[in-house]
């Protein structure tokens, strides 16, 4: 059974934020490079924080739209991959040891209602099979919402 297919099996009968943190753990679990994952949620103009694994909590609860690679990705609406964190002047600094992030958006009805946030301790540690995997997550979520 593939990835997908077993998280999909973890949240049947789960709650929208059971659902949430049964996700972030499990992509934790499961990907060694993922040192943090935290999944937030849009409310209002902000992207607020509902679900985290890591080991230890961010700063970062809210964060403005536009705001970081999180608001960024939630503004223009597309994954966003930073392979060097230090290298990108729009970076909002949780942990000192990270090195890589990815942002990808997830959506309900065309628009973004939140996203996946990982954070790893490697450079250049996502890939495009990271991408895909996330944006398959970030679709099951969209489709789980409300």
């Amino acid at each position: 059974m593939d990835l997908l297919n077993s998280l999909r099996q973890e949240i049947v009968g789960l709650n929208f934020p059971q659902t949430l943190q049964r996700v972030v753990s499990f992509l934790r679990k499961n990907f060694a490079h993922y040192n943090w994952v935290g999944i937030y949620m849009l409310e209002g103009d902000e992207l607020v924080l509902k679900a985290w694994d890591g080991p230890e909590a961010t700063q970062h609860v809210r964060i403005p739209i536009g705001k970081g690679i999180c608001g960024l990705a939630a503004r223009e609406k597309r994954t966003v991959i930073v392979g060097d964190v230090t290298a990108e002047p729009r970076y909002l600094a949780c942990f000192p040891y990270t090195k890589s992030e990815i942002v990808v958006p997830i959506f309900k009805d065309s628009k973004v209602i939140g996203e996946i946030d990982i954070d790893s301790n490697t450079l250049h540690a996502f890939t495009e099979q990271d991408r895909e995997l996330l944006e398959q997550v970030a679709d099951l979520l969209g489709e789980r919402y409300g």
